[in-house]
């Protein structure tokens, strides 16, 4: 290494060095060093200065004994006759009889200012932090209550009501009460984590009942999607758990409301096995599998982050605050389970979470000790050949009998929409048409086309007469086939 190199090496060390001999003569000093410092060390005038540097040490002798290949607080003094108290770390080398001391001074008063406006930094933060935490506490709390209050008196109307409209019209209400109250919770739950005041509860719970009442909460808005909603519990898992129920079916619900919502052909499906149980304790993993629109692997990234989606068009297309997941993780973490996904874009998307619980000692087969069943691979195999599902190739495959079910269903929703003036949905069923008829004749697909501009622009005639031509064209098609 040259000397040119070896001066750009200590020019960009952190703190000041120099170069000095045994008479304290400068031979260099960093380019730091002379900003700081206000010496120029090429200045002839000046060439000894170590002993204007180190006040405390004028004799650099006795200087160069006291911090030789060591390090000392000392105080070092500017040229402008200021000073600051520093650090200085040096080693001795002896180059033909002459004792050469390289030492580097790191200015302790910056440091310190450095350390004072981190702590005071990370106060701001911690403080904003609370800040927050404390406001969404206190507004979902106010939140809670008028959603309680709704939900009670539509309860109360729903049961003296004998209309069918009215009595649809107040389950939507409920349906609406009970999203405002997954996300109101999951706010809740979101400042608890933040706050580090969350706890697991430990309780006996049937799986089985959990899963049931999670299918429950949103069978009806998968019914109204037209998707299948199922679930299925391995035989060989006990009755009775130990366990939060709560949280369990919480993680369960924000995965399926989320999977429903990102669905708009096919199905969803909840599956739990048994991969492991030892003693009194049980390995389950749970697989929430849809049929939705996926993600890459650069989304994926981002989604058990904080109020996090995709991207923007999402959130303006399904709406949600992008906390159901990251909470979710999080209640995974705190029970010491795992969660990962597997998703390709406009292939669905399969979320699994494993969680190792407690067997209640009164429930049957608490005793029975069994080494793993298979890997994650062999069991991923084995669910795809045991799930009840819909033959997706089949449901896109123009002109079958589950491509025709899924094309009238669809239209079907398309007109109600488009009758009530729901845009929003009517483009979504719109688009699944689309895809539903991508191997369908081009005429066809030319009135799908212009069927989908007029539901854009909300032209409600437009929209209605093209649904009748795509209808009509259909029907000649399918009867010919």
């Amino acid at each position: 290494m040259n000397a040119n190199a070896i001066q750009e090496l200590l020019n960009n060390q952190f703190g000041i060095t120099i170069v000095f001999d045994n008479e304290g003569i400068l031979y260099f000093m960093s380019q730091g060093g002379e900003e700081e410092l206000g010496y120029k060390w090429q200045d002839t005038n000046i060439r000894q200065i170590c002993s204007a540097m180190f006040p405390e040490d004028r004799d650099i002798k006795t200087y160069m004994e006291k911090i030789g290949g060591r390090k000392v607080h000392t105080i070092v003094c500017r040229a402008n006759h200021t000073s600051f108290p520093a650090l200085v770390r040096s080693s001795v080398f002896q180059i033909k009889e002459i004792s050469v001391n390289i030492a580097t001074i790191y200015n302790l008063q910056q440091t310190e200012e450095a350390i004072v406006q981190l702590v005071k930094t990370e106060s701001h933060i911690k403080e904003g932090i609370k800040s927050r935490n404390e406001f969404v506490a206190n507004v979902t709390h106010e939140l809670r209550t008028p959603v309680n209050g709704i939900k009670g008196h539509v309860t109360n109307l729903l049961e003296q009501e004998e209309n069918a409209d009215t009595r649809k019209i107040m389950d939507i209400i409920l349906q609406c009460c009970g999203n405002m109250e997954k996300i109101i919770n999951n706010m809740m739950d979101f400042s608890k984590i933040e706050a580090g005041k969350f706890e697991i509860m430990e309780e006996p719970f049937d799986i089985r009942k959990c899963v049931k009442n999670v299918v429950d909460t949103s069978i009806t808005i998968a019914n109204g999607k037209g998707i299948t909603l199922s679930s299925y519990v391995s035989d060989d898992i006990p009755e009775t758990l130990i366990g939060d129920e709560l949280r369990i079916g919480q993680i369960l619900n924000n995965l399926v409301s989320n999977a429903v919502k990102f669905t708009s052909i096919g199905y969803v499906r909840i599956e739990v096995y048994r991969t492991m149980q030892k003693n009194h304790q049980v390995e389950l993993t749970f697989f929430v599998i849809d049929t939705g629109i996926g993600v890459t692997a650069e989304e994926k990234e981002k989604m058990f982050k904080s109020f996090s989606q995709v991207d923007g068009s999402v959130t303006r297309q399904y709406g949600g605050t992008g906390l159901g997941l990251y909470v979710s993780k999080q209640l995974i973490d705190l029970m010491h389970g795992t969660i990962d996904l597997e998703s390709e874009k406009g292939k669905g998307s399969t979320f699994r979470f494993t969680l190792l619980l407690d067997v209640d000692g009164n429930s049957d087969g608490s005793s029975e000790v069994l080494e793993k069943i298979t890997m994650l691979d062999e069991l991923r195999a084995e669910i795809r050949q045991s799930q009840d599902t819909l033959d997706v190739e089949q449901i896109y495959q123009f002109g079958t009998r589950e491509n025709r079910e899924e094309i009238s269903k669809n239209m079907e929703k398309l007109t109600l929409c488009i009758e009530m003036g729901n845009w929003g949905r009517a483009e979504q069923f719109a688009e699944n048409v689309k895809k539903l008829c991508e191997e369908a004749p081009k005429e066809i697909k030319n009135k799908i086309f212009r069927m989908q501009m007029s539901v854009r622009k909300e032209n409600y005639e437009k929209s209605l007469s093209g649904l009748e031509g795509i209808q009509t064209e259909l029907n000649k098609v399918l009867q010919e086939d």
